[in-house]
């Protein structure tokens, strides 16, 4: 699939909005984000399987204040 592909725009804009909303909503500064594998369980066989993990960092965003 091509990088720049109306799909993949698209779905860079609504990760876009998710990290943008948890930065309103918390306050904090969206710092990186990453897509890690990670070992689970299947449920259904019990099995080890390898998915796919989203790591998002943060940090607090400084305190603005004006000099009076």
């Amino acid at each position: 699939m091509n990088p720049d592909s109306p799909k993949v725009e698209q779905a860079e804009k609504q990760v876009g909005a998710v990290l943008e909303k948890l930065e309103a909503d918390t306050g904090v500064e969206v710092k990186d984000i990453g897509l890690e594998d990670m070992v689970d369980t299947d449920a259904a066989t019990g099995r080890p399987v390898v998915k796919k993990a989203v790591d998002i960092k943060v940090q607090q965003k400084p305190l603005k204040r004006w000099s009076t």
